[in-house]
């Protein structure tokens, strides 16, 4: 069972996930499953996971195990863009994910990550 509340939306060209509430480091991982497993339903190969309602940013810990999930999972024929809190971005996740191989981009900014999403790879 979960500790982070999740809700899915499908827009026209990407899949987004608005996430809240307390967690744990397996929720994350059961995001990343969640995730891949909604965009192998619905084709789509761009995804937004909104954070910004968080109680609490993620751990450096948790943060390297999800770049690392990322990259295995998707690899590069997925974009995946975290929105954050600004003060909460230190872009960990995003580098061990781009270090192997995947697509990943933190922001604050909601309209830049959906332009960056809907940009030709």
């Amino acid at each position: 069972m979960m500790n982070l509340n999740v809700e899915q939306r499908e827009h026209a060209d990407f899949l987004e996930f608005v996430c809240s509430g307390d967690h744990v480091p397996e929720d994350w991982e059961a995001l990343v499953e969640l995730v891949l497993s909604a965009c192998q339903k619905s084709g789509k190969t761009r995804v937004l996971v909104d954070g910004l309602n968080l109680s609490a940013p993620m751990d450096n810990m948790t943060r390297y195990r999800i770049g690392l999930l990322v990259a295995e999972k998707f690899g590069p024929s997925y974009k995946i863009a975290a929105l954050t809190l600004p003060e909460h971005i230190n872009f960990f996740w995003e580098t061990v994910a781009h270090n192997r191989g995947a697509k990943a981009k933190t922001a604050a900014d909601r309209a830049a990550l959906i332009t960056w999403l809907g940009e030709p790879d």
